[in-house]
């Protein structure tokens, strides 16, 4: 289970940085939840493995602080991350109830560092597509080193903060995207949106016992399951 759980961390933080920002009108605050699918391309290469992937990924937000929330290993392991883009404060939980709790709060290197590995730029289309019932806008995605590209389409009607992510600059909440590290793929589609219900602000908040590390003990952890 090493690969897809130390995967899932890196994509919920998201790493690089360095997007051209859309033109058009600027994008409002507000709350929500987003329910994502989440598929693996190249899962077959990793045989039994992929059982133990998470299958949807849920973003809860309100305002700017939010909270990614993934759950693999047959329910057994769930990663947390708690974004306040306020104050610049971002926290990963690994809850493992087999083997204990681990969490890390990032320092202002660690953010930096993710922000800038890989470096991405943005080029907004005027295409369009419907995603769980919203009108999304599609840009393309170029990772500058290796010059490979891959579409995105995001709701310019709700600003959203990528800070700590290679989307720092793209302020608009992404409904279809597709992410690679380690050489596993993951495509994240989103199936669910609510933009109506309050949301539990509780979400946002740490909650139970955790030890509390530095990102790299973090992932090496991660890398241990």
């Amino acid at each position: 289970m090493k690969k897809e759980i130390v995967y899932v961390f890196c994509l919920l933080i998201i790493a690089g940085a360095g997007c051209k920002s859309p033109t058009g009108p600027s994008a409002k605050t507000g709350e929500g939840m987003i329910t994502y699918s989440v598929t693996y391309p190249d899962s077959s290469a990793y045989g039994i493995k992929a059982m133990f992937f998470p299958k949807t990924i849920t973003l809860v937000f309100k305002d700017d602080r939010a909270a990614f929330i993934a759950t693999g290993g047959l329910g057994m392991v769930q990663l947390v991350n708690l974004l306040d883009y306020r104050r610049k404060n971002y926290t990963s939980l690994l809850i493992d109830n087999l083997r204990g709790n681990y969490a890390c709060t990032l320092s202002s290197e660690e953010i930096k560092q993710n922000e800038n590995n890989p470096g991405y730029t943005i080029e907004v289309t005027n295409k369009m597509k419907t995603i769980a019932g919203i009108e999304c806008t599609k840009a393309i995605v170029t990772d500058k080193a290796s010059h490979s590209s891959f579409d995105i389409y995001y709701y310019d009607k709700i600003k959203f903060y990528y800070r700590n992510s290679p989307f720092k600059d793209f302020n608009n909440l992404l409904f279809e995207y597709t992410h690679t590290i380690n050489h596993l793929t993951m495509k994240l589609v989103a199936t669910k949106v609510d933009f109506t219900t309050p949301v539990d602000t509780t979400l946002f908040n740490v909650r139970g016992n955790y030890k509390w590390v530095n990102q790299k003990a973090f992932f090496d952890h991660l890398n241990e399951l």
